[in-house]
């Protein structure tokens, strides 16, 4: 349990300079209503009989490393990633019989800022994994792949505008978002041939996939169909 939480320095800075400002109020509410978010998840996330690693606490939520594999049924993803807005829902519920009347108009503004800002399609957020569950309904995981990538820096472009005519300040969560769009899209490679291992050793067939034509294409990224009658030999022939 130890190891399970790590606390992001910013937090501490964020916490020091909301405290000093006299914005405990705000804090304490936001808070509450992270906590019920990745509640939300958690809770699905174990009733899927899945394990979280570590879960790294963020000044705007968390980030949750867990051994949900690339190849994982994407209607378990979209359930476990709609989680914690349910459970924002559920908050408008149950709020009123804990806040005061002037902390009750902050908790509404919040809540419904972090349900709409949570369905960004822009990667790592709640939206983006939702978007490409359902994507993978469809078309191939790789298709899909660069097809999220694509999506959230548009997203992230539209989002920044956003900000800029609205004159808020939350250049650290652009940063942030820029970044791990970034990075995701850097291990491109790295996290589709994450997804044929992982496809060849659990022999996980959820998500669509194309057909190799030879295995010299795929040491050349060519990734075109996969048949799934010769899908087997073709990864244990790559891999082994």
């Amino acid at each position: 349990m130890k190891n399970l939480f790590k606390i992001h320095w910013v937090s501490y800075f964020i916490l020091l300079s909301v405290l000093l400002a006299g914005y405990f109020n705000y804090f304490l509410i936001i808070s509450i209503i992270l906590i019920f978010h990745d509640f939300g998840h958690i809770i699905l996330i174990k009733l899927f009989g899945y394990k979280i690693n570590k879960i790294e606490i963020l000044p705007f939520g968390s980030i949750m490393t867990t051994n949900i594999g690339p190849n994982t049924n994407s209607f378990k993803i979209l359930i476990i990633s709609l989680g914690g807005i349910l459970m924002q829902l559920l908050l408008f519920l149950i709020m009123p019989y804990f806040l005061s009347s002037i902390n009750y108009p902050i908790f509404i503004k919040y809540n419904t800022l972090l349900i709409f800002f949570n369905l960004l399609p822009i990667i790592p957020l709640d939206g983006s994994k939702i978007l490409s569950s359902l994507l993978e309904s469809f078309i191939s995981y790789k298709k899909a792949m660069v097809l999220i990538n694509f999506i959230s820096l548009f997203s992230i472009v539209l989002f920044i505008i956003f900000l800029t005519f609205h004159a808020l300040n939350s250049y650290l969560v652009v940063s942030f978002l820029v970044y791990k769009t970034y990075e995701t899209i850097k291990n491109h490679h790295y996290y589709f041939h994450h997804f044929l291992l992982d496809r060849h050793l659990n022999k996980t067939k959820f998500k669509n996939i194309k057909h190799i034509l030879s295995i010299k294409l795929i040491h050349k990224n060519k990734y075109n169909f996969i048949d799934n009658q010769n899908e087997d030999k073709v990864l244990n022939s790559y891999f082994n």
